[in-house]
C-alpha cells in the first residue's frame, strides 16, 4: 500500500508495480485502490473507470518520455544528432518501463486511450516535421509520419526482444538517405 497525500498521484504510481505483477486483462480497480491505499469511491471520482485511469497513466507515461527527450536533447542544435538522441531516448524509455508499456499497448484498443495517443503523435509530427525540413526534406510532415510509424514499430519489436541495433541502424539510414 502506498502512502501519498494526493490520491491521484498514489493511484497513478500504483500502475508501474502492478504492471510488473499482472497483465492488464486481469487487473481490477479494487487492486489499484488497495495498492494505492485509496478507496474505490475516490478512484471513481477521479478517473470514472479503468479506461479513464489508463488514459491518465498513459498521459503520465508520455509526459515522462517527453521530459526525458527534452533533457537529453537540451542544447543540441537542430539536426540529425538531435533526432537520433530523441529516438534513442524514446526507445530506451519504453524499454525501461517495459511492463507498463505492455499495459499501454493493450490499452490502445480502448478508444479514449487511442485518442490520447493520436493527440500526442500529432504534436510529435509537427515538431519532427519541422526538424526534418531543416535537414532538407521536401515534405517534412509526411516524412515525420513515416519516421514515427517506424519508431513505433521498432519499439514494439524491442518490447518483445530487447534492443535491436539493426532496427535502430535502419532508422538512421532512413534519416540520412531519405531526403
Amino acid at each position: 500500500m502506498m502512502a501519498h497525500s494526493d490520491p491521484r498521484i498514489a493511484l497513478i504510481a500504483a500502475a508501474a508495480p502492478l504492471a510488473r505483477e499482472r497483465r492488464l486483462a486481469t487487473l481490477t480497480t479494487d487492486e489499484i485502490c488497495q495498492r494505492a491505499g485509496v478507496g474505490a469511491g475516490v478512484f471513481a471520482s477521479i478517473f470514472g473507470d479503468l479506461t479513464g485511469y489508463l488514459v491518465a497513466v498513459q498521459q503520465v507515461f508520455m509526459d515522462r518520455l517527453r521530459d526525458r527527450i527534452v533533457a537529453v536533447t537540451a542544447g543540441v542544435p537542430p539536426g540529425m544528432r538531435r533526432i537520433q538522441l530523441a529516438t534513442e531516448s524514446y526507445l530506451s524509455g519504453c524499454l525501461d518501463e517495459r511492463p507498463l508499456r505492455g499495459w499501454l499497448l493493450e490499452a490502445r484498443m480502448r478508444p479514449p486511450v487511442l485518442t490520447g495517443l493520436r493527440r500526442q503523435n500529432r504534436t510529435y509530427y509537427m515538431i519532427l516535421g519541422a526538424e526534418l525540413e531543416r535537414l532538407g526534406w521536401t515534405d517534412g510532415a509526411a516524412a515525420a509520419r513515416l519516421y514515427l510509424a517506424m519508431i513505433n514499430a521498432a519499439s514494439i519489436v524491442e518490447h518483445r526482444s530487447g534492443v535491436q541495433p539493426t532496427l535502430r541502424a535502419a532508422l538512421w539510414h532512413f534519416l540520412e538517405h531519405g531526403a
